[in-house]
């Protein structure tokens, strides 16, 4: 994620560079510290570490060790539940269970190059998707927001042989010389149809001098240049006076291919990042209004210097690792926040910290000079991207913010940076603790302790009896007492009886203000009617409506980083050769998606998203759903759900890997056919139509009239023809297309064969005598249509 391309700078532009950066790292220092702090509690209650106090000395949370306070008996009873990662793991569950697909829109729907533009979007959106494993990267998106709040992504080109490779021609431009004859009185260009280039064409000079004559009429001068010339002078065409040609050299510059290179492939990386990682202005309402942007990490000084070879043996950055492996400016508090729970005050040897400054033009007016502000903005005018290591200067080159992040717009707050999720967990996670430790010391000693009378009960018997069930000891009542009396028993604590409620309201309320309810989760449901499918369908529709929220301020910002994306990725297939994806089909065949750079010259007018702005449905409520509708009687449902396409859906919705789904197989031997057909010719059969005068020709893949499962078989055939990849197929395969055409016309034939036969079978059936008969008396006997008594039965 390092700078790619360098600019070289000079000394003064880079002293300006640092000023302009020194005042962006500068700015809002107080705050940034406590929002650090304040993230570093969730990062160490998120790992576990729920035993943290903050020290005013170190300035820093530490972990309380339990290793080193055996002498206190309050360590003992400690057994934290981490229920503040449980709950933000169910919200970011429900909220993961896919990731929102991407649609292209042209730019003009009338236009074909926008429209192949836009479905050559989409293609590309699916291969981000791959690239990036975009599952995860949304889990670590939510991650981020449920711990830090703001999130930032961050979009980059990375090129690596590991993409793959294409040819690049290698060329130089190499100076050439050219003679050419010319007048030596006007300079006119001799044409030479001689093998002597020293000799100029003589026919020139006698055309040009009749086309005189023609359009002017003859001059006292056309006889004695007719005369000249039978004599073999050089008279120029031009002026038409007698001249001494002369041998003209003129240079120019041509482009030659003198060898091939193979360069690596690229492709478009998303990461994402919070406040500890990335520094913007609190007062800030919208990217729009960012001055500035500070993208900070820690990388092993290896990697650094192989990345910024002028930054190899720097005694500056040097010192600054051996003298405790700090940045040494203003960010150092804020590595401390970056680094690993699992360091626990140590920290990592041979680290630098790599800052990445996005600024904005309008940033350097803060610079007194108008001549410096100028310079600034003419080498950088959509901004500048500077890299510090260690506050050493690396590399700066002309970028946009904009071009490379995208942050959530939070629409509940006012400002870019807000409260993450986590923080209303907080206190309720301080008083689990307190309960769970109250509760486990309540209970040990609430173990009663007996007190007994020496002159009662025989110590020195006792100890010397096995103590066995319903055994016998040796025991003294004193006089005008029972024995019982000789016996005391105490407790020393009781657990209260308001400490169980109190702790299921603590729960309770936890729940509501993060929006973990139970139901998301699988918990058992309070209220009346919770214990039911209809009560839990409810609460789970109510619970899932409190998440629409961060659900759609993530879609939205999702969408508006992919319409960066696509056009990025665009570029890269521009500069390179054609893309091939390798995709799986329904039927479990593979098929090669190409994005060729043909489809790639109009344009894309938006980017959507091709989902609703709804949750997605999680595998039991698709199973629910599909339950439903097969017990629907609408005809128009029922036409659905009977669609070929949809019976593996139907198969996986209801999860029976042994349940058999009727035509499924039909489904799949099809698809099986139309790979073969595409991958061949019609046959010739020498025959001609004599309705249309076309030769007859017949697909590759006959179909069998007995067996195949013809409605089924034509549908998918009509299903694929209608495609994209069928209309791509006409274009691409005419041969392989027509070949699938004349399967899916058998297939249609043989169906209406089919209906034929069953018409005349029923007509046969109804011209039957007993059939006949049976229509008479339908008619003799029907209901009663007179309007008179009918006599009854008494």
């Amino acid at each position: 994620m390092l700078a790619k391309k360098q600019k070289e700078v000079s000394e003064d532009i880079q002293k300006l560079l640092k000023t302009v950066y020194d005042d962006c790292v500068k700015e809002d220092t107080a705050v940034r510290e406590r929002q650090i702090r304040q993230w570093r509690r969730l990062k160490l209650l998120w790992e576990g570490f729920n035993r943290v106090w903050f020290s005013e000395v170190a300035h820093d949370w530490r972990v309380w060790d339990e290793t080193n306070d055996q002498d206190n008996d309050q360590s003992y009873y400690d057994k934290p539940i981490n229920i503040f990662k449980a709950y933000l793991e169910s919200i970011i569950a429900a909220l993961s269970v896919t990731v929102p697909p991407i649609k292209c829109f042209p730019d003009d729907a009338d236009n074909t190059l926008d429209l192949a533009t836009a479905r050559a979007g989409d293609k590309i959106s699916q291969l981000v998707y791959r690239h990036n494993n975009a599952g995860l990267k949304w889990l670590h998106a939510l991650f981020v927001f449920v711990t830090e709040g703001k999130t930032a992504f961050y979009t980059y080109e990375d090129y690596n042989k590991k993409y793959g490779t294409y040819d690049v021609d290698e060329t130089e431009d190499v100076e050439e010389e050219t003679q050419s004859l010319v007048c030596s009185r006007c300079g006119f260009p001799l044409e030479s149809q001689s093998q002597n280039p020293n000799q100029p064409n003589q026919s020139q000079s006698k055309d040009l001098l009749n086309q005189e004559i023609d359009e002017f009429g003859p001059s006292e001068h056309d006889a004695e240049i007719h005369d000249l010339l039978s004599q073999g002078k050089e008279i120029c065409p031009a002026c038409l006076e007698l001249m001494d040609p002369e041998l003209k050299k003129d240079k120019f510059i041509t482009t030659r291919i003198v060898g091939t290179t193979r360069e690596p492939k690229g492709r478009i990386c998303i990461e994402s990042y919070g406040g500890l990682y990335v520094k913007i202005p609190n007062y800030c309402k919208r990217q729009k209004d960012l001055p500035y942007l500070i993208f900070s990490d820690e990388k092993d000084y290896s990697v650094v210097v192989n990345e910024f070879e002028d930054l190899h043996g720097n005694k500056n950055l040097i010192k600054s690792i051996k003298n405790g492996n700090t940045p040494g400016g203003y960010e150092w508090y804020a590595q401390w926040g970056r680094l690993s729970p699992q360091y626990q005050g140590e920290y990592p040897e041979n680290i630098v910290t790599v800052n990445q400054a996005w600024i904005r033009p309008a940033k350097f007016n803060i610079l007194s000079d108008k001549e410096d502000v100028r310079k600034l903005k003419k080498l950088f005018p959509d901004g500048v991207k500077v890299t510090y290591v260690n506050e050493e200067y690396a590399c700066a080159e002309n970028q946009s913010l904009d071009d490379s992040w995208t942050l959530t717009e939070n629409p509940l707050s006012d400002f870019l940076h807000f409260d993450p999720l986590g923080q209303s967990l907080v206190s309720v996670q301080d008083i689990t603790n307190d309960l769970i430790s109250l509760v486990l010391q309540t209970i040990e000693h609430g173990i009663g302790q007996t007190f007994a009378d020496p002159g009662v009960l025989n110590f020195t018997a006792y100890e010397q009896t096995s103590t066995l069930p319903g055994g016998i000891f040796p025991a003294t009542a004193k006089t005008g007492k029972a024995i019982g009396d000789g016996f005391h028993e105490l407790r020393t604590a009781t657990l209260s009886s308001e400490v169980m409620p109190f702790s299921q309201l603590v729960q309770s309320m936890g729940q509501t203000v993060s929006g973990a309810l139970p139901s998301i989760f699988g918990g058992q449901l309070q209220g009346a009617g919770g214990d039911t499918a209809s009560g839990y369908s409810q609460s789970r529709a109510q619970a899932l409506q409190r998440l629409q929220n961060t659900w759609k301020l993530f879609t939205i910002t999702w969408k508006e980083m992919f319409g960066k994306i696509v056009p990025m990725y665009i570029k890269l297939v521009k500069a390179s050769n054609d893309e091939r994806d390798v995709q799986r089909q329904e039927d479990g065949s593979f098929i090669n998606v190409m994005i060729r750079k043909a489809e790639l010259e109009g344009k894309i007018g938006k980017v959507e998203l091709e989902s609703n702005e709804n949750l997605p449905l999680t595998w039991t409520q698709k199973k629910d759903l599909m339950m439903t509708l097969l017990q629907a009687t609408n005809p128009e449902i029922m036409k659905i759900l009977n669609a070929p396409e949809n019976l593996s859906l139907i198969h996986e919705t209801l999860g029976l890997a042994d349940f058999f789904v009727p035509d499924e197989d039909d489904v799949i031997k099809q698809y099986d056919e139309i790979k073969l057909l595409l991958a061949s010719e019609p046959i010739e059969t020498g025959e001609v139509d004599p309705m249309t005068g076309q030769p007859v020709q017949l697909p590759s893949v006959e179909i069998d009239p007995t067996f195949d499962n013809h409605p089924v078989e034509f549908e998918i055939c009509r299903k694929i023809i209608i495609s994209e990849a069928g209309r791509q197929a006409k274009q691409d395969n005419p041969a392989g297309y027509l070949n699938l055409l004349l399967h899916g016309k058998a297939h249609f034939q043989q169906m209406q064969m089919q209906m034929m036969q069953q018409q005349m079978q029923q007509q046969q059936q109804d011209n039957t005598p007993n059939a006949k008969a049976d229509k008479t008396k339908d008619k003799t006997s029907g209901p009663i249509k007179d309007e008179g008594n009918v006599q009854t039965v008494a």
